[in-house]
């Protein structure tokens, strides 16, 4: 129950700091469909920029993981202290909620109206 309501507020934090960055960005987004950006590139730009973030979020987290699993190693009973398969597995999961965070966003920017978008104050 407890890492559904953590990866729901995970995939809900990652949402808005999206949304907030492509509605901080309507006017070049505008500019540059305006310019003649195609669609798909408007939208693999945001998904690019999400995920690279959320790469080196992954990094710093895998690393941080393994830095201090030998000093938990006291409270686990009969689990190893580094487990991969876990790591790769939550990882997996935090890739997926984040690509599916993005959708929304990346899709909007992708709609978005060159002209209302460089009207826009």
């Amino acid at each position: 129950m407890f890492a559904a309501i953590a990866v729901a507020l995970a995939a809900l934090g990652l949402y808005g700091v999206v949304s907030f960055a492509v509605a901080q960005r309507t006017r070049e987004i505008g500019i540059r469909v305006a310019l003649g950006a195609r669609r798909l590139d408007v939208g693999m730009l945001v998904v690019r920029q999400t995920m690279t973030i959320v790469t080196v979020g992954l990094a710093a987290g895998v690393g941080l993981a393994l830095i201090v699993s030998p000093t938990l190693r006291a409270f686990l009973y009969g689990v190893p202290a580094v487990n991969v398969a876990s790591i790769l597995s939550v990882a997996g999961v935090l890739t997926g909620v984040a690509l599916i965070a993005c959708y929304v966003p990346a899709r909007h920017a992708t709609t978005l109206d060159p002209l209302k978008a460089l009207r826009q104050e």
